[in-house]
């Protein structure tokens, strides 16, 4: 309802900006309004949609986290921006993602927001992640990022990072399922940086299935925006129970994740080249 709602907001937006700015006349310097419209359209839609998520986050108090309301409105916001970033998204194993218990979610790290490709695919349960302090601290989105559970990482501090792992694996024994990025920070590409094993001692401690997830060219989200529409892929690998990698330590069990997303990652690559 949501989506829809923006959706029709930045129509009626484009619409109104292209009226005002010339009219609706076929001449080329009127396409080029157009498109100026749209842009300007886009931006005030944007801008009406963090003034809603500023309020909606002020007006919830307390820990919110398996609040499943609030998750859907998040999910909902997060289909419309992927519309309105002309995403097609190609995701693949979704067969693979738990319904009924929690996990910790373990992938690669292109952006910022790789967060509104991964969470609408969890669509019943409060998916949360550990993400970098400074996004609780947004004047906008801060808020509503903290009332939802996730949980906030200082990357500079060995001791944040122990309190966050210690943070996460406590909302996992809530039955919340967690996502934690092992490089620490956004490749921007699709490539990927050194895994830090200890980011996976938020699923060796409490003994949780992993889900490792790829996500691929989500790095290319503004290339060509609004004109070209960017395809990103995203796979969902089977499930690693707690019986598959305690034999491993988490060093070898980094290695093995990266090596399952290097591959994938080429997969992908091969895909997107044809």
């Amino acid at each position: 309802m949501i989506t829809a709602l923006f959706s029709i907001v930045w129509f009626i937006l484009t619409v109104t900006y292209a009226f005002l700015f010339g009219g609706f006349t076929l001449e080329p310097i009127a396409l080029a309004l157009w498109i100026a419209a749209v842009v300007l359209a886009f931006a005030s839609t944007f801008a009406l949609l963090l003034i809603f998520m500023s309020l909606y986050g002020r007006f919830q108090k307390g820990d919110q986290t398996k609040n499943m309301r609030n998750h859907k409105v998040v999910n909902s916001i997060m289909r419309f921006v992927i519309r309105a970033l002309r995403l097609k998204i190609h995701a693949s194993g979704l067969e693979n993602i738990p319904q009924n218990e929690p996990f910790v979610m373990v992938g690669n790290h292109q952006t910022n927001y790789d967060i509104i490709a991964v969470k609408p695919f969890v669509p019943e349960q409060p998916l949360i992640f550990v993400a970098k302090k400074s996004l609780f601290r947004w004047p906008v989105l801060g808020r509503l990022v903290g009332i939802l559970g996730n949980v906030p990482i200082d990357r500079l501090t060995d001791r944040s990072a122990i309190e966050a792992i210690i943070k996460a694996i406590k909302q996992y024994k809530r039955d919340v399922p967690v996502v934690i990025y092992p490089e620490g920070t956004r490749s921007k590409s699709n490539t990927m940086r050194d895994f830090k094993p200890g980011a996976f001692k938020l699923a060796t401690k409490p003994k949780a299935p992993i889900l490792v997830t790829t996500i691929y060219n989500f790095c290319n989200t503004w290339k060509g925006w609004p004109f070209l529409r960017q395809h990103v892929y995203i796979h969902f690998h089977p499930v690693m129970h707690y019986e598959d990698y305690q034999h491993m330590n988490t060093q070898e069990l980094s290695r093995h994740v990266r090596a399952m997303i290097e591959k994938q990652i080429e997969h992908f690559r091969e895909i997107d080249s044809k």
